[in-house]
């Protein structure tokens, strides 16, 4: 899935700067420009509809596949970042030691009256 989003995210950027350099790009190699690239620059909401539908698709595909688990701001596990789903037992450890962290700073009571 990570190489999909990456691939739609280098088509993204390959059609605008093959809309904006495209004339420069071929008359430095001596070459006529392509019909499309005529097409793109006579029709800029079509290309620029196309541009924003390859994001639509990008975005939509990352949604789909991602999640996170989160406890009291803190993340015990993102999908999207290690790319597959949670280990209970790795989960479990996280969630104690974020517990025993946020109460890390204080004492128990029965300590302190000691």
């Amino acid at each position: 899935m990570q190489y999909t989003l990456r691939g739609l995210r280098t088509a993204q950027v390959g059609v605008v700067a093959f809309f904006f350099l495209g004339e420069q790009f071929f008359s430095y190699f001596g070459r006529r420009s392509p019909q499309i690239l005529g097409q793109m620059h006579e029709n800029k909401l079509l290309t620029a509809a196309g541009v924003y539908g390859i994001d639509v698709v990008a975005q939509t595909l990352k949604a789909i596949n991602a999640f996170e688990i989160t406890y009291n701001g803190q993340v015990l596990h993102s999908k999207l970042k290690s790319g597959r789903f949670p280990n209970p037992g790795e989960l479990s450890a996280r969630l104690a030691a974020v517990i025993k962290e946020e109460g890390g700073g204080e004492e128990a009571p029965a300590a302190a009256a000691a």
